[in-house]
C-alpha cells in the first residue's frame, strides 16, 4: 500500500510561500530606508541682520514660492530704550509754528520739526502734561496714542526708535498709525499692512488710536468707530508739514472733515479724544484736558 505524503507537500508549499513573503516585506523595508529623505522642519527663531534687533522666524515653503512671499512674524521688543528725536523733512519754507486755529478748532502746522514719542514700551507710565513740559519745555506738545484707563497700557500698533513694541493683532480696535520713516517722511497704515513691511520702509515712530480720516489726499467716510466729540489729531500736508490739531466739544464729523478738507492734508488720523485731548505750546496751555487726565503717549515737536 502506498504511504499518502500529500499533506506533506502542502505544508513544503506553504513554508516556501511564507518565506518568500518575507523576503519581499524584509526587501521593501531596506528600500524604504535608504531612499527616505526627512522633510523640511521650520527655521528656528533666530536675531535677524536689521539694526532694530527683532526676532524673525520664516515659516516652511514650497519651491515655487518666491522670497517676498515667505513669512515673517516680528517679535516685539520689551523696551525701545530712551526717546529720540526724528528729523522730520518738510519741503518749501515756512515759520517753525503757525497758528492756524479757528472756531472749534485748535490747528497748528509745524514746518520741518524735531517730532519725538514719549512712549517707549506697552508699560510706559501715564504722564501730566506738566511733567512732559518740564522735559521739552521749548515745544508743541499733543496727546497721541490712546491707552487702557484700566490697565494704563498704551493701546494700538507702536513703534519707537524704530522698534516695534505692540503689534496690530494685539488690539482689535486700535487698527491704524500714523507712522514717521527715518528719512522724514510721513504715512498712514492699516492693520492689512504687516509690521514687517512697515519697518522695512524705513519706521521710525508710529502713534496709533482711531480712523483715518484722509489717506493720499483723499476723504474717507466715517466707520463708526470713533464718537465725533472731543479729539486730537495728527497731520501731514503734501509738503510734510505736520499737523497738530483738537476739536472742541459736539464739533460733528461734517465740520471735521470740512475743516480738515479746508488744510488740504494728505493724510490724517484721529488720536485720543475727551479728557486725553490737550495741548501745549513753550509751555503754555493752548487746550487744557477737560480732566487733568494724565496720558502715557505725547507727540513733542520742536
Amino acid at each position: 500500500m502506498l504511504k499518502n505524503n500529500f499533506p506533506k507537500k502542502i505544508m513544503v508549499s506553504s513554508l516556501i510561500l511564507i518565506f518568500f513573503i518575507l523576503l519581499i516585506m524584509v526587501g521593501k523595508y531596506i528600500f524604504d530606508k535608504a531612499t527616505y529623505i526627512p522633510p523640511t522642519t521650520s527655521q528656528q527663531v533666530t536675531k535677524t541682520s536689521e539694526s532694530n534687533g527683532y526676532l524673525s522666524s520664516s515659516s516652511q515653503v514650497s519651491k515655487n514660492q518666491s522670497s517676498t512671499e515667505k513669512a515673517q512674524a516680528i517679535v516685539p521688543v520689551k523696551n525701545t530704550g530712551v526717546s529720540e528725536w526724528l528729523q522730520v523733512k518738510s519741503q518749501g519754507s515756512g515759520e517753525k509754528f503757525t497758528d492756524l486755529s479757528t472756531g472749534n478748532f485748535k490747528i497748528y502746522k509745524v514746518h520741518s520739526p524735531q517730532v519725538l514719542k514719549t512712549a517707549t514700551s506697552t508699560d510706559s507710565p501715564v504722564l501730566s502734561m506738566t511733567e512732559v513740559v518740564s522735559k521739552y519745555p521749548d515745544s508743541l506738545i499733543m496727546n497721541a496714542s490712546g491707552f487702557n484707563m484700566t490697565t494704563g497700557k498704551i493701546t494700538g500698533f507702536q513703534i519707537n526708535n524704530g522698534k516695534l513694541f505692540k503689534d496690530w493683532n494685539s488690539d482689535q480696535r486700535a487698527k491704524y498709525a500714523f507712522v514717521f520713516n527715518k528719512d522724514g517722511s510721513s504715512e498712514v497704515y492699516d492693520s492689512t499692512t504687516p509690521a514687517s513691511e512697515i519697518l522695512k520702509k524705513g519706521a521710525d515712530m508710529s502713534f496709533s488710536f482711531g480712523s483715518i480720516l484722509i489717506k493720499n489726499g483723499k476723504s474717507l467716510p466715517s466707520d463708526g468707530t470713533v464718537n465725533w466729540e472731543i479729539h486730537s489729531f495728527l497731520g501731514n500736508d503734501k509738503d510734510n508739514n505736520i499737523y497738530l490739531i483738537i476739536s472742541d466739544t459736539n464739533t460733528g464729523y461734517p465740520a471735521i472733515m470740512s475743516e480738515l478738507e479746508s488744510l488740504h492734508l494728505e493724510n490724517a488720523l484721529v488720536m485720543d479724544g475727551g479728557g486725553s485731548s490737550q495741548m501745549s505750546l513753550n509751555g503754555q496751555a493752548i487746550y487744557a484736558s477737560q480732566d487733568n487726565r494724565s496720558v502715557n503717549d505725547y507727540i513733542v515737536l520742536k
